[in-house]
């Protein structure tokens, strides 16, 4: 069975892009992270003498071939590995601390198809986010 690191080696050839020391560098960090994280977030933990652009737009490659994943937050976007690594889900994030937790539900994605599909519309994507304060920061 295939690391994540060697799916990602692969799916970056299949796609046609060099594997920089960035993008590297991005993948394993969003690996390790267990979160979204913002391009900021990234861009320290990058730790290069590379010029913040060239990390952003490493990001938004990334992210344009799916091995990232776009996760709306307010009005920034926030970034995790795509669905070649994990299972496509949503996410529950505390308004205060900012924790995120990943939520699959069978039922919500049949119940969102079928929303779509009442609107008229092909389904194609989708974006569902729950917020709310969790327990650490009511106390």
């Amino acid at each position: 069975m295939q690391t994540p690191e060697q799916i990602f080696r692969d799916e970056m050839r299949n796609q046609k892009l060099r594997i920089t020391k960035n993008r590297l560098a991005i993948f394993r960090i969003l690996e390790k992270s267990g979160r979204p994280l913002s391009i900021q977030e990234i861009i320290k933990l990058v730790n290069t003498s590379s010029h913040f652009t060239s990390v952003y737009r490493s990001i938004e490659t990334m992210a344009y071939v799916g091995i990232l994943r776009i996760v709306p937050r307010g009005f920034k976007n926030l970034y995790e590995l795509g669905e070649l690594f994990q299972p496509h889900h949503h996410h529950a994030v505390c308004e205060k601390c900012g924790h995120s937790v990943a939520i699959n539900d069978a039922s919500l994605e049949k119940m969102m198809r079928k929303l779509t599909i009442s609107a008229n519309l092909i389904p194609t994507k989708h974006q569902f986010e729950l917020f709310g304060i969790c327990k650490k920061c009511t106390k």
